[in-house]
């Protein structure tokens, strides 16, 4: 379990939404400090302290992998596909 959480409040959440439920959010809280520095395509800099930016930039996380991408390389990639339909 992470550390993000004390035992209080895992021990709370497991009452109230149950064991698994309590074990995925512990390790997604987890691996936000995994999360990268800058978009994984245009290396643009990303800053944790920002908001704006948490709102708006993607997290994909595939295979304990954690990926940042910003608005701008989303917005293309979405241009892309729906061009290729």
């Amino acid at each position: 379990m992470s550390k993000l959480m004390n035992r209080k409040h895992r021990r709370s959440m497991k009452k109230t939404m149950g064991a698994d439920a309590t074990e995925t959010l512990s390790n997604k809280m987890s691996q936000f400090g995994k999360l990268p520095e800058h978009c994984n395509t245009c290396q643009e800099d990303f800053d944790k302290q920002d908001k704006e930016m948490i709102k708006s930039w993607s997290v994909v996380v595939k295979q304990d992998v954690v990926r940042l991408f910003c608005p701008e390389c989303i917005r293309k990639t979405q241009e892309a596909l729906d061009a290729s339909y």
